[in-house]
């Protein structure tokens, strides 16, 4: 089926509903349930940053911040793509002015991440959202927002964590990004809070667990499903660690750990 262009969708103000100078896309006629919408080619137009690089722009260069934050989008737990035009203000490709909605009628395509297409029937004057959760988990830049979409579903304040409820899985995998789906089945065998993140070194490769936010002592973090081995889990060693392991393969906190503390085990201590 061929995608829709500009003469089927249009642009409009709202202002009124998302707040001064914001707009949605709407639909003129009807779009049938499955139908292709929209090609992005964000992802060959983007630049990839990671979590890090983005906060060292921000303090950098403020009057960015808002632009970086709104318009990045996650392909990783610590890694961002941004439109190359972020020094300008400038996004590349209108899908970024998809809303959201905690009832979506708009998805990724399984068979082509880059295609948006209709998760329902789409009648004339309709707004077209997909749900945030699709693309982000929690370290997104935007969690804490205040969600707008007006459904009776809504859930008030996006933390970005709804990919972890089975049945949103169950309704929506199929419609995620490809690092959605990734997390969710890594979820099965590498479970950590949503208080946590993972940061990659590139050279040599290696993942770490990050505190996402402040975690208070003895709080559960995250959990083994197979050994207690380093190359089960993003846990790395250390001889000071800053957590420890129960008869039940929970990770827990020794003391309160700050923002950006990394998760750490001593394995040659650990339960067997």
């Amino acid at each position: 089926m061929p995608f829709r262009n500009l003469l089927f969708i249009h642009l409009v103000d709202a202002s009124e509903k998302y707040g001064d100078g914001q707009r949605m896309l709407v639909a003129n006629e009807v779009i049938e349930k499955g139908e292709k919408i929209w090609w992005c080619t964000c992802g060959d137009d983007d630049e990839i940053l990671s979590r890090d690089e983005i906060l060292t722009l921000c303090v950098d260069y403020p009057h960015l911040k808002k632009f970086l934050y709104w318009y990045s989008y996650m392909i990783a737990d610590d890694i961002y793509c941004i439109p190359k035009t972020y020094c300008e203000q400038r996004n590349n490709d209108e899908c970024c002015l998809f809303n959201h909605s905690c009832e979506p009628n708009c998805g990724f395509d399984i068979s082509d991440s880059n295609n948006i297409v209709a998760l329902k029937t789409i009648q004339p004057g309709e707004e077209l959202t997909y749900d945030y959760n699709f693309l982000e988990t929690e370290p997104s830049f935007t969690r804490g927002m205040q969600c707008k979409c007006e459904t009776k579903s809504c859930v008030g304040v996006l933390n970005f964590d709804r990919y972890r409820d089975p049945e949103f899985q169950e309704k929506y995998l199929m419609y995620m990004s490809p690092y959605l789906q990734q997390r969710i089945r890594e979820l099965e065998s590498k479970w950590y809070s949503g208080k946590c993140f993972t940061r990659t070194t590139i050279d040599p490769k290696i993942r770490s667990l990050h505190a996402l936010e402040r975690i208070a002592a003895g709080e559960v973090v995250a959990k083994f499903s197979g050994p207690i081995a380093v190359e089960n889990h993003f846990i790395q060693h250390s001889d000071v660690p800053t957590c420890f392991v129960n008869h039940k393969k929970e990770v827990i906190a020794f003391t309160a750990l700050p923002y950006e503390s990394e998760i750490t085990l001593n394995y040659n201590k650990v339960l067997s």
